[in-house]
């Protein structure tokens, strides 16, 4: 095929082979996104699951170059990336090795620069778009029998220097209308087990989740942490020693994570016992010191206010021996109210 392309490893991750990607199977809806806009799709290789995120090239460029820059410390916190695809049909097919291209005279399999070259760069070069393609992630939900899940954008910023003004606009002003200003964090959805709730879930989507203030979001958070009988604190305290982590490696990290998010995932299942997970997530926006644009120097302020308060709110919750009543919009957009 004419868009078969070089897909390269970052790190210890590995290419995602013909042997071991099934191109056969059908993908499907990735259930357990509870925040983004772009549609996630679910894949399998060989024994394990990964997800499919429609193709950004910034994100792209991320996992290709960017990431071989972060402290060892970071990519623990990072989710493993596996390749990229391209779903046709509902099947995927796995982009990989040459491309060839007549473009200007030039055989692709016979340009010596071809292997340099990254896959966004050669479906340029080929007039190809990225419709269709996919960066395949590591699926970190799959390991959880009930994950309950939270996804908070992250930043007092919630755009790049690239973007378009009316669209810069828009994000300065929901930056000031939500919590992000103030808090450098806001929930963009949230899927915990709760036996007090008709379904057993508790949801709250991003649209309920704007209208949190920074004196009702301590609320959302306990919500999350609550399976309605009891106050899961020592998920909690797993939680805040590996915040204690990522703080201190983006405290000596020369990037901006403009609208990334924070992906908090633990264990609801009782005989699963304490399971946590948490990553960085959605490099789309994300910007170098050397790139275009602003130039600075130092960690993302804005970025490490909202883990800052993010610690501060859970170690309200960790040091709490009941809660006190909550009183949070969330299922249906209802009132909630629970006492313990």
């Amino acid at each position: 095929m004419e868009n078969e392309t070089l897909v390269q490893a970052v790190g210890n991750q590995f290419i995602l082979e013909q042997q071991t990607f099934n191109e056969e199977q059908t993908v499907s809806n990735f259930s357990n996104q509870v925040g983004g806009r772009a549609e996630m799709v679910t894949l399998n290789i060989g024994q394990e699951f990964a997800i499919g995120k429609p193709l950004n090239e910034t994100e792209y460029h991320f996992y290709e170059t960017a990431v071989k820059s972060l402290p060892v410390i970071l990519l623990e916190f990072i989710p493993g990336y596996k390749g990229v695809v391209s779903i046709e049909n509902g099947k995927p097919k796995v982009l990989r090795n040459k491309s060839k291209s007549k473009k200007k005279g030039i055989d692709s399999d016979n340009d010596p620069n071809n292997d340099k070259l990254l896959l966004t760069e050669q479906l340029k070069l080929n007039n190809l778009s990225f419709t269709g393609c996919y960066i395949v992630l590591e699926d970190i939900t799959s390991t959880f029998s009930k994950p309950s899940i939270m996804d908070l954008k992250m930043g007092t910023r919630q755009y790049s220097d690239t973007m378009p003004q009316d669209k810069i606009d828009r994000k300065k002003q929901r930056s000031l209308d939500t919590t992000s200003n103030e808090l450098g964090l806001r929930i963009a959805g949230v899927r915990s087990f709760n036996v007090n709730h008709s379904c057993k879930h508790y949801h709250m989507n991003k649209m309920v989740a704007r209208r949190l203030t920074g004196d009702t979001i301590v609320d959302a958070f306990r919500m999350f942490f609550s399976d309605g009988i009891s106050q899961k604190r020592r998920v909690i305290c797993t939680f805040l020693e590996k915040l204690k982590k990522i703080i201190e490696a983006v405290e000596n990290l020369n990037f901006r994570l403009y609208c990334c998010s924070l992906l908090l995932v633990y264990e609801s299942d009782a005989g699963g016992g304490i399971k946590t997970d948490i990553r960085i997530i959605d490099f789309a926006e994300f910007q170098t010191c050397t790139g275009d644009g602003e130039k600075y120097s130092g960690p993302d302020k804005g970025f490490l206010l909202g883990l800052y308060n993010l610690v501060k709110f859970l170690t309200i919750l960790s040091q709490q021996e009941t809660p006190a009543i909550i009183s949070v919009t969330g299922n249906d957009d209802q009132q909630t109210h629970q006492q313990k």
